[in-house]
């Protein structure tokens, strides 16, 4: 069942038909903590027969499953780095789809030390895939190193671009395009020029966010120091008055100390575009017109 919540029409120049329409779905918009109401990041594109995914956190077959989606359709998952809320449900992505007797191969493309995560993850499954399952008939993770642009029937365009994750050197944005749409995933990042440049006229931005009130920061030392790696509310302003995104959806959001309410009310002071929180479940379709909804069962 679908929930209706909010249309944002955009006018575009040239003609978008339905089977140009992209869709994103949040499957997942939380953080390291653990939060019933928001699993780990987990992001699905629907484009034409393809479905794809980037990050898979904490719980994505749970979402996957209120969405009725058995995971026929998707092969290919973009991991943006090896912090372990972004890949810890590969794993359970990986031996469920075989229990739903999946048959294509699924590719993985990530960062450095994907590869070695991926022979280690098999490794420590291999008993219980050979009991569960003829070993000749197993879907296999195909894991591979970020190694540029991807094309998908000549009309959709996935790239992966260098972020700045602090102390993880090797961590990636995505820019997605199809015709003259974009959407931009930052990834978790601080300010880069790399994100901006990547994110100029974005029909859709998808950023994340952190934000801590000043008693808080000023008492923890190590969250001053994670801080440092991510999206402060200043940084963001900046980000989106150069790239000027159609639509800025908020991901990933580590609040500490406040809310969502403080947060829009701040940027709203030094940006006048729109600016949303991602949910689970939001469901956006991109066409004409930014469609945007909840999906699942309920």
């Amino acid at each position: 069942m679908i929930k209706y919540i909010l249309i944002i029409a955009l006018t575009f120049v040239n003609n978008v038909y339905a089977s140009d329409i992209i869709n994103i779905t949040f499957l997942g918009t939380g953080t390291p903590r653990p939060d019933i109401n928001k699993l780990g990041p987990s992001i699905l594109l629907k484009y034409k027969e393809h479905e794809i995914l980037f990050d898979a956190g904490r719980g994505i077959t749970l979402r996957l499953d209120q969405i009725n989606n058995n995971y026929s359709k998707i092969h290919d998952i973009y991991i943006s780095h090896m912090h372990f809320d972004h890949i810890v449900g590969l794993a359970d992505f990986w031996l469920t789809s075989n229990l739903w007797q999946k048959k294509k191969n699924t590719n993985v493309y990530g960062p450095g030390g994907i590869k070695e995560f991926c022979k280690e993850l098999k490794k420590s499954y291999v008993k219980d895939l050979y009991y569960r399952y003829d070993k000749n008939s197993i879907s296999e993770l195909n894991c591979i190193n970020h190694n540029g642009i991807k094309i998908y029937d000549n009309t959709l365009s996935i790239t992966p671009f260098k972020n700045d994750h602090g102390h993880v050197k090797n961590s990636y944005g995505f820019k997605i395009k199809f015709g003259n749409k974009k959407i931009v995933y930052s990834g978790d990042t601080t300010y880069s020029k790399n994100v901006v440049d990547n994110s100029k006229n974005a029909d859709i931005l998808i950023h994340e966010i952190m934000s801590v009130s000043k008693k808080i920061y000023d008492k923890n030392k190590r969250l001053r120091s994670v801080a440092s790696t991510h999206t402060n509310i200043n940084q963001l302003i900046k980000i989106l008055n150069i790239a000027k995104p159609k639509l800025t959806i908020l991901n990933h959001a580590l609040l500490f100390g406040v809310k969502e309410k403080f947060v829009l009310s701040a940027i709203k002071k030094g940006y006048d575009g729109n600016v949303i929180f991602a949910n689970d479940l939001m469901s956006i379709d991109l066409g004409n017109e930014i469609n945007i909804f909840n999906i699942g069962k309920q």
